[in-house]
């Protein structure tokens, strides 16, 4: 394993390190022990969302006749597997289908937890659908992303794989600025990020920064979008995005990529252990120089200029270990982030001297366990950070130089248990969370911090033993720790199946506290926190969606639609005032919407289409006009995108769209609609023991420059080569 030194703040030229790649691909030639002894794999089988035991999942290792089913508490067991890496599938009536890559080490126990989504399946000739006590756990407002789409998909952060997904639209201020996800027309803070069940957003702004999630980390992302807050707290206003690590890493695996705008970046892993206890660790680095040329607008003068300040350095490390303690499972993962990049600003108002570093120590454990037919579930993190912002000459205003600490820590302690057919969950829970807040910016009548606690419960009722139709519930009681006030929200489903279409009729409410940097700090010039914001209130949200999958001859077809009415009250804006100062205010808000998803897959030729259609009405309440979209939210995106998979080749293309939005709050200087197309190209061989994967991709195939903000220009076509090493399933003896 290896992990460059990549921490700096120059800028590098454009250049493609091909002797670092060639040289990569040398180098790595490994050696295993002639003495090879059977191993096993255990593990368990849950639910995707709610975690329960899934009983009866046909467990099989791809290419042989081993074969296991999980018992009630969802554990299973297969004995006498050979060293070296298979594919294993698992398979449940009512579940999406999955297929995992295990590594087997000699005379060794594996252990593997399986979280299964909830979908139609087809058993050869057997056509059956789920029942409402399946479907009620996902939803057609539910996105799911597993390890192997993950790994199809070219990307490297979480935030490219949540473009051009149903709902979503992805908010970033050029190559090197953040990148976080707005999810039906709603702010970045709206949108609650746990990874690992652990609060992932900025301890200030709340909002989530997907690029600093490497996906060569990721398991698993599950998006769920609408009111969240009765299951998952404040913040939670427009959805969740769950983010689950992987726990299988490689024995060994490493990835390096060079490409445009000088950049490169380099992962590695590795992982060991016995049966009672496993271990694996980490890191992903990147750098680029970001300068490139772009074309001006007509109206700030035209002509072409150089964006400069635009390079980044990052590096990101983790380690986790899994085993088992008090009779349950036991998780601990921490992590550390380092980040310096330059903010360019607004193309209209360059800075060439501002700049962000940032230091992040992250750590959360997780235990969980069954007794009897309940589950005991506990979890705690932390999170330090450090930030640092300066600008000694910006082109307006006074220079800063800011520091801040923020130190954020909570848990979680759930008891869930399954009292009847009739009854078929039921659960009860608290959650606290805190924050210490430090920094020079701050005056006197900052606050040091906040306490928030939360008291929530939940259960699902079915009105026939068969569980057709459903009911879920949930009630959620939270303490605001700066207002001293006390909030509740609810969330009520009903759900019911027939044949192969699901429904789902909702009510939920929500909130979101103004965020500690919207109040009292924020980095920039020209720019004014506002002490006196509201919280943000969904008092009453409404969605109906329905689901259609089906299989015809070998080809399998799956249709979404999801249509809500989630106003809110005192939505949260940045936006300027006469003096071209902005800031942050509270606005009533009319959000209506549909969205639309749709795939079709063709197994015997390998290929999978698949298209998203959004329709997001986020307008401000005024009496006097009320058809005024919010700034920056286009009304239509979309998407649609192909891949095409054989025994070694991967061919992929996806096209997004993203309509007219505005700059102001007012129906003014409207930006035009674009498309952007990203295409890549993967093939597989083996070289000795390693399977050596090389992959092109190019970012906006066709050159165009638009972006989502404007001020912020992207760099129009960006090609990317990448070269992926991993030790190869050695051949079976017959």
């Amino acid at each position: 394993m290896f992990l460059p030194t990549v921490l700096h703040s120059g800028r590098r030229r454009s250049r493609v390190h091909c002797a670092t790649l060639i040289a990569l691909a040398t180098v790595l030639t490994p050696s295993f022990a002639s003495a090879q002894y059977p191993g096993e794999l255990s593990g368990r089988v849950t639910d995707a969302i709610t975690g329960a035991p899934v009983d009866n999942a046909l467990v099989e290792v791809v290419g042989t006749s081993l074969t296991a089913l999980s018992d009630g508490r969802g554990q299973f067991q297969l004995r006498g597997l050979e060293p070296g890496r298979h594919p294993v599938r698992f398979t449940r009536m009512g579940y999406e289908s999955q297929v995992r890559e295990i590594e087997v080490r000699n005379g060794e126990t594996t252990w593997l937890v399986v979280r299964l989504g909830a979908r139609p399946i087809e058993l050869e000739e057997v056509r059956a659908a789920p029942s409402a006590a399946q479907a009620a756990e996902t939803a057609p407002g539910v996105i799911a992303i597993d390890r192997a789409e993950i790994e199809g998909s070219g990307e490297h952060t979480a935030a490219g794989l949540l473009e051009g997904r149903a709902g979503l639209v992805v908010q970033r201020r050029g190559p090197v600025g953040r990148q976080t996800v707005s999810i039906r027309g709603s702010s970045a803070d709206q949108v609650l990020v746990l990874l690992d069940g652990a609060p992932f957003g900025d301890a200030l702004t709340g909002a989530a920064d997907l690029s600093t999630v490497p996906t060569s980390q990721i398991e698993s992302i599950t998006v769920l979008k609408g009111s969240q807050s009765a299951r998952f707290g404040p913040g939670a206003e427009a959805g969740v995005v769950l983010i689950e690590t992987r726990r299988d890493a490689a024995p060994l695996a490493a990835r390096l990529e060079t490409g445009s705008l000088g950049s490169w970046s380099a992962s590695a892993e590795t992982s060991g252990g016995d049966p009672r206890f496993a271990w694996s660790a980490g890191g992903y680095a990147r750098t680029l120089d970001g300068e490139f040329e772009y074309q001006r607008p007509d109206g700030l003068g035209g002509g072409s200029d150089t964006r400069d300040n635009n390079d980044l350095s990052e590096a990101n490390l983790f380690a986790a270990a899994t085993g088992h303690a008090a009779g349950g499972d036991l998780r601990i993962r921490a992590g550390f982030t380092r980040l310096n990049r330059g903010l360019p600003g607004p193309s209209y108002q360059p800075t060439r001297d501002a700049r962000e570093e940032l230091t992040r120590w992250n750590g959360q454990a997780g235990w969980e366990r069954l007794i009897g037919g309940s589950r005991l579930s506990a979890s705690l993190h932390g999170v330090f950070q450090r930030a640092h912002f300066s600008d000694p000459e910006p082109p307006l205003g006074t220079p800063y130089d800011s520091r801040t600490d923020a130190l954020s820590l909570g848990g979680r302690f759930v008891v869930e248990t399954s009292p009847s057919d009739r009854v078929r969950s039921a659960s009860v829970g608290l959650e606290l969370r805190g924050g210490r807040y430090k920094s020079d910016a701050f005056d006197e009548s900052t606050p040091g911090g906040r306490v928030d606690l939360g008291l929530f419960a939940g259960a699902a009722f079915a009105a026939t033993p068969d569980g057709s139709p459903q009911l879920r519930a949930a009630l959620r009681l939270d303490r605001d720790g700066l207002e001293d006030l006390w909030r509740l929200t609810h969330e009520l489903t009903l759900t019911a199946s027939a044949g192969f279409a699901t429904f789902h009729l909702r009510h939920a409410s929500s909130y979101s506290p103004p965020t500690f940097g919207d109040q009292f700090f924020r980095e920039g010039v020209l720019v004014k926190p506002n002490p006196e914001l509201r919280a943000e209130r969904v008092p009453s949200e409404l969605s109906l969606s329905a689901a259609l999958e089906g299989l015809i001859g070998s080809t399998r077809g799956r249709l979404a639609v999801d249509a809500y009415i989630a106003d809110v009250k005192d939505m949260i804006i940045w936006a300027p005032d006469f003096r071209f100062v902005w800031s942050p205010r509270n606005f009533d808000v009319k959000r209506r919407g549909l969205d639309v998803e749709g795939s079709i897959e063709l197994a015997p030729q390998g290929l999978t289409v698949r298209a998203a259609y959004n329709y997001a009405r986020v307008t401000y309440d005024r009496p006097e006009d009320d058809t005024v979209q919010v700034m920056y939210r286009p009304r239509y995106s979309g998407s649609i995108g192909a891949r095409w998979l054989t025994a070694r080749w991967e061919i992929g293309a996806d096209a997004r769209y993203i309509g007219e939005r505005y700059p102001v709050p007012a129906p003014l200087n409207a930006l035009d609609p674009y498309w952007t197309v990203d295409l890549r190209l993967r093939r597989s061989f083996d070289a000795g023991s390693w399977q050596i994967t090389p992959t092109l991709a190019v970012d906006r195939l066709f050159d165009n420059d638009d972006s989502l903000i404007f001020g912020y220009p992207e760099p129009g076509r960006v090609v990317r080569f990448e070269l992926a090493a991993r030790p190869r399933t050695p051949t079976r003896k017959e």
